[in-house]
């Protein structure tokens, strides 16, 4: 098992020169643990940024890390709400 922490990979991804923001989706998410729902089920097809993605909501949902020096460039970060 991988003991990087969510942030460091999400944000050592975000670095990369063909890095596609997907952030938006966190939009969506939110309300959904709002309600209290624990588990939500991702999915994608093969080699679609599962990983990615996970590391992002752990990263944005993360306790411990200031993760807004990651987002704030995304367009999730330019978001009022």
């Amino acid at each position: 098992m991988n003991s990087i922490s969510p942030h460091i990979m999400y944000k050592s991804e975000c670095d990369k020169p063909y890095f596609v923001d997907k952030s938006m989706i966190l939009q969506e998410l939110l309300p959904m643990v709002k309600q209290g729902n624990h588990h939500v089920c991702i999915t994608r097809p093969r080699r679609f940024g599962k990983t990615v993605m996970a590391n992002m909501i752990g990263s944005f949902l993360g306790k411990g890390q200031d993760s807004r020096a990651v987002f704030s460039d995304l367009l999730i970060g330019k978001e009022k709400e």
